[in-house]
């Protein structure tokens, strides 16, 4: 009887034994992709931004990272800072909800300026702003327009037709929005805020005409 549970227990065990292994595995090989992944995102950023320092870090985790750049004294931005949220690579039974839940990674820079913009101001992709966690606060105050970026439709929301000008003559000259989702001006917080998806070799094309606009905005 003892003989006989030791038999039909051994193939559970191997089961288990090789699960844990793999996804041991897959641990270190995510974790591993996803920390190089960041690093090329950092780097890609500081060929933009140009920044004096910069620093960056785990929040938490393996799937969220930070990067703060500090710039010139001349520079009319206080600082940047970015948040990278990756796709838990390194969970891989978890990996494809994240996939249906989440769909790619993310990257969001904040540009903090020393002076207040002039107006609030969104550029924002219809799909995106769609989704749930896409919310623009006051949206009943502000005159919208809708937009054809690329092949993409967006829509503008601001609050006045000047602001309006500014974001369609940037569309103008920029005929691809790339991996941009959304752009949006806070006054109060005296924030720009950029938001994309980082795919490697494309963050810092499609962030860079979109960086120096805003900081000739900034000169008006």
């Amino acid at each position: 009887m003892f003989g006989h549970e030791q038999i039909t227990q051994q193939p559970v065990f191997f089961v288990l034994a090789v699960l844990s292994c793999f996804f041991t595995i897959g641990y270190f090989l995510g974790k591993r992709k996803n920390k190089n992944l960041f690093l090329t995102i950092f780097n890609e950023l500081i060929d933009v931004i140009k920044p004096e320092n910069q620093t960056h870090g785990i929040i938490g985790g393996t799937s969220d990272y930070y990067a703060d750049f500090t710039l010139k004294r001349e520079n009319p931005l206080a600082k940047v800072d970015a948040k990278v949220t990756l796709l838990p690579r390194h969970l891989w039974p978890y990996l494809p909800i994240a996939i249906i839940r989440d769909k790619y990674d993310k990257l969001l820079i904040a540009m903090h300026l020393k002076y207040k913009l002039r107006e609030e101001g969104h550029l924002i992709e219809d799909n995106y702003a769609k989704s749930r966690k896409a919310k623009i606060a006051n949206i009943d105050k502000l005159i919208n327009a809708n937009v054809k970026w690329g092949e993409r439709d967006f829509r503008i929301y601001c609050k006045s037709r000047k602001m309006r000008d500014e974001f369609k003559e940037f569309i103008n000259n920029n005929s691809n929005p790339g991996t941009i989702k959304h752009i949006t001006f806070i006054p109060n917080q005296k924030k720009c805020f950029i938001f994309m998806i980082p795919q490697k070799g494309k963050v810092a094309k499609d962030l860079a005409p979109v960086y120096q606009w805003i900081l000739s905005l900034t000169d008006k």
